[in-house]
């Protein structure tokens, strides 16, 4: 109940065993850029197209420029000044200027330039916008014109972004980007940022000095209000019908606030959600195929439950390091933010929720190895009750006949307990991190919160006297208002820290899923087209294998100097003991693999100069293991051939010698069969496996112990059916058997 759980030591890993520093896990992160982009940069809408496929460039491209924007940008930044519509004066405006001036030269390096200085411009862009709405938004209660002269330089900047157009042969041609979901969540989360900021600054004083102690209305915030009588210097105190007006204002505004607030809300995680299954589906898509790409190889030295595993778990975390990244960003936005508004009022307490940041690092520098090594135990160990399960149900038959279900069920056991130890280990780490951390900042709180509750005692005067002037609260003094906001930013930034601190432990758990991600994005398909690979069309002359060698393992070939040739119309019955190689000859054919040494040629071309794609469309295959689904008989057979005809059925079920056993079933070929076919015989199994393979109507046709499980008679009428088929139609059959039966009915036998 306390401690740690035991994992073995055969799969636990210690600090030194970890690989990944920083940047490794920077890079791990980075490299969901991919999957990230297209919700991100959208995709481009243009007239009579519609939206292409492809996704949105970076900024622009294909001769398309938005060279308007920096003019427009340009002039609305000086034109706000110009018409007084804002101060001309440079005493603490500048706060606004110098982003808007940012903004000016961002937009005009991504309208002008190409490379990386159109990177820079991007990057200084937003980071200039920021700046320019968290000024707007802090002189806000005194000016409402700053917010809509930064929102409305923000907006030509991103319509610029947004819609682009080239003129090409005197044609007027334009483009607009749609589906960029992530910069909208973005301006949803800086939205709320910004309203909060705007409304606490108002309602803070306003509860607190205004309608609490009597005292007037500082001459910004009454401006706003539309009471300057009720100003300072205009009253010395409010009466208590005054503060009982001002309090319905203070409800009203209240209401206000969270009339803005709430739907946004409720619309913020539904839509990160969805962004997010969008992204973690097109990971899941690309995992899945290049899975199909990996050769059996790879297949054969893994565990199916932990392919399973990294392509259903793993890859989830692509959409918690796009979450992770988000909120990061968001919460170090929302610290910095918090250091810079309690350093107006005082530059100790700025110092001391900065330096805060000291030993959150210090920490983080011991704990995030651990977090890491811990991560990858604890996902191994899952990896393995999920291939351990896997198994179990796979191999139920066996596990009911020898009466092994109280072996099965412990080592289920034993794997799951071995997994929740460590995923246990994981958070019990995490756990211990945050509780010291938050017990470091809690000091750092009571230090502040005390010199601020003495300053207060003392009517000290705040710092930046002339910019709360200038934003009209009354925050010049240490006051009731004044405590209350800064201890509030004050706690924030603490909570914000640690909050950073948490997320980021959490990023290293997010890596190393990701990693096991990537391992498997990262592996290139053993057998791949060459670059001037040419199309397979037909099969007329003959299948040849020249000296052909192969092994799995160096030192262990399994076949050696293989030499034969296979005409259209033929039979070739492949003999020999078991483990001589004979699927691993069929295997070659199909391109699973490749020969060693030699060469396998179709019509005098080698088969790695065909497109792999094509050399197995004209390639059908029985496989030993009759893999069926939990669908019915007909699409069962349909599988490999989802266009067949019902007449191409029909006659695939004739040629597997089906038609008996096919009456006999309750709804004939629209049976549904169960899980893997249970509800079907062996040598039923086998013939519709036979059938499947022959309504593919390929040129090239393997059967593996085909006849296994039939009786004499049954496999008579169908290797007569196969003989007919084959010879009707110029295709070239290869058989792996053992039956002395079923060699006798070939025109070649190769002996291994």
């Amino acid at each position: 109940m306390f401690g740690d759980g035991p994992v073995p030591a055969d799969r636990d890993l210690s600090v030194e065993d970890d690989q990944s520093g920083f940047l490794d896990v920077m890079r791990l992160l980075l490299r969901s850029w991919p999957f990230v982009r297209p919700q991100l940069l959208g995709r481009w809408w243009i007239p009579r197209i519609g939206v292409e496929p492809d996704v949105a460039d970076n900024v622009a491209g294909s001769g398309y420029q938005f060279n308007y924007a920096p003019f427009l940008v340009a002039i609305i930044a000086f034109i706000g000044p110009w018409l007084g519509l804002l101060p001309a004066s440079f005493d603490w405006q500048y706060l606004l200027y110098v982003p808007v001036a940012g903004m000016v030269l961002s937009t005009s390096l991504m309208a002008f330039s190409e490379g990386v200085l159109q990177r820079w411009g991007t990057i200084g862009l937003i980071l200039s916008g920021i700046g320019s709405n968290v000024a707007a938004t802090i002189t806000d209660v005194a000016f409402y014109t700053d917010s809509i002269y930064a929102g409305t330089i923000t907006l030509v900047c991103i319509v610029g972004w947004t819609f682009q157009y080239r003129i090409t042969d005197g044609r007027f041609e334009y483009r607009i980007r749609t589906g960029t979901h992530l910069v909208y969540f973005y301006a949803i989360n800086f939205s709320q940022r910004f309203i909060n900021l705007a409304f606490s600054l108002g309602l803070v004083d306003l509860l607190n000095q205004n309608i609490f102690l009597g005292d007037p209305i500082a001459p910004g915030l009454a401006d706003l209000l539309g009471l300057p009588s009720w100003a300072q210097g205009s009253i010395d105190e409010l009466s208590r019908e005054q503060r009982v007006d001002l309090l319905w204002i203070y409800l009203t505004l209240l209401a206000t606030q969270f009339g803005i607030q709430f739907p946004l809300q409720i619309i913020n995680p539904y839509y990160r959600m969805w962004i997010m299954q969008r992204i973690n589906q097109d990971l899941r898509s690309a995992l899945v195929q290049r899975w199909h790409q990996l050769s059996l190889s790879y297949h054969s030295d893994h565990r199916t439950g932990d392919s399973v595993y990294r392509i259903y778990q793993d890859s989830a975390m692509v959409t918690n390091v796009i979450d992770q990244l988000v909120q990061l960003t968001l919460v170090t936005g929302s610290y910095f933010t918090c250091v810079i508004f309690v350093s107006l009022l005082s530059p100790w307490l700025g110092l001391i929720a900065g330096s805060l940041i000291i030993p959150a690092l210090l920490w983080a520098h011991w704990a995030m190895p651990r977090v890491r090594v811990r991560s990858l135990v604890y996902r191994a160990a899952t990896s393995d009750v999920t291939s351990t399960i896997q198994e179990t149900f796979g191999a139920i038959r066996l596990i009911k006949a020898f009466n092994n279900m109280e072996k099965a069920q412990g080592r289920m056991e034993q794997d799951s307990v071995i997994a929740f130890n460590a995923a246990y280990r994981v958070r019990a780490l995490i756990a211990v991190v945050t509780i010291i951390m938050f017990t470091i900042a809690a000091m750092f709180m009571m230090s502040g919160e005390f010199l601020m509750a003495w300053w207060v005692n003392g009517q000290k005067e705040t710092f930046a006297i002339e910019l709360i002037q200038l934003i009209g609260v009354s925050f010049v003094v240490w006051n009731l208002a004044s405590f209350t906001w800064t201890r509030n930013n004050f706690r924030e930034s603490s909570g914000d820290l640690r909050n950073i601190l948490r997320r980021w432990m959490t990023a290293q758990d997010i890596a190393m899923g990701l990693r096991r991600v990537f391992d498997i994005l990262d592996l290139e398909p053993g057998v791949q087209d060459r670059s001037d690979a040419v199309p397979m069309k037909g099969f007329d002359h003959e299948i040849r294998f020249d000296h052909v060698g192969f092994a799995y393992e160096e030192d262990r070939p399994v076949l050696a100097d293989v030499d034969f040739t296979a005409t259209p119309g033929s039979v070739t019955a492949i003999i020999g003991p078991t483990g001589s190689g004979k699927s691993t000859l069929m295997a070659l054919l199909l391109r699973l693999f490749d020969p060693a040494t030699g060469s396998i040629s179709i019509d005098g071309i080698d088969l790695r100069d065909y497109q792999v794609s094509t050399l197995r469309k004209n390639i059908a295959i029985a496989l030993q293991e009759n893999v069926l689904f939990a669908m019915s008989v007909r699409e069962n057979i349909r599988y490999v051939s989802p266009d067949a005809t019902e007449a191409q059925v029909t006659e695939a079920v004739r040629v597997a010698a089906m038609d008996e056993y096919v009456a006999g079933l309750p709804y004939g070929l629209d049976t549904v069969l169960s899980d893997r076919g249970g509800k079907l015989s062996s040598g039923q199994r086998q013939r519709l496996s036979i059938a499947r393979a022959v309504v593919r109507d390929t040129a090239i046709l393997i059967l593996d112990e085909p006849t296994a499980s039939l009786d004499a008679a049954t496999e008579h009428r169908i290797m007569q059916n196969l003989a007919e088929w084959g010879t009707a139609r110029g295709r070239a059959i290869f058989v792996i058997t053992h039956r002395i039966s079923t060699i006798r009915r070939a025109d070649n036998i190769l002996y291994l």
